[in-house]
């Protein structure tokens, strides 16, 4: 069982939280803490003072709505960050497939799937580097101590793997 200050020290946090997202999405201050109080079943001046430490009461249902609406905010935000990380893993993939040359990185969806019309993508040496056009070389001016394309860090790092 919580003690009242128990409760205000686990909550406050979280109800902060709730204010500073919802200030960032409305520019307001005053308009996030209504907009937060409505959220929770409390007004915009029981917020701005239970977060002012003013001596107000925290009535169970109060306290509940504020965990469920933190518990949502971060299932959005770890949902947010894993599809993140998955288009991330996609484009390293057509990067290093793209560096090794080992297969043409072909244009993906954001779900992952090759996009219609697309070349699947399929282990084998293309005739020249999916990055690099075959007369590219031709047109580009040699530059005084300029190294070759595969004394770049990008390059050897890519390549060290194999």
């Amino acid at each position: 069982m919580l003690t009242a200050s128990q409760a205000r020290d686990e909550t406050l946090p979280k109800l902060s939280a709730l204010v500073r997202l919802a200030q960032t999405s409305m520019g307001s201050k005053m308009a996030a803490y209504d907009a937060v109080g409505r959220r929770i079943g409390a007004s915009g001046s029981w917020v701005r003072k239970f977060m002012g430490r003013q001596d107000t009461g925290l009535d169970g249902h109060v306290l509940h709505n504020i965990r469920t609406a933190y518990e949502r905010l971060c299932t959005k935000i770890e949902a947010a960050a894993d599809a993140a990380e998955a288009a991330n893993a996609l484009l390293r993939e057509d990067l290093h497939a793209a560096l090794r040359a080992d297969h043409p990185a072909g244009a993906r969806t954001p779900g992952g799937a090759p996009a219609a019309g697309a070349a699947a993508c399929r282990p084998g040496r293309p005739t020249a580097p999916a990055l690099v056009r075959a007369d590219a070389a031709a047109g580009v001016p040699s530059l005084p101590g300029a190294g070759e394309l595969t004394d770049l860090p990008l390059w050897r790092a890519a390549n060290e793997e194999q």
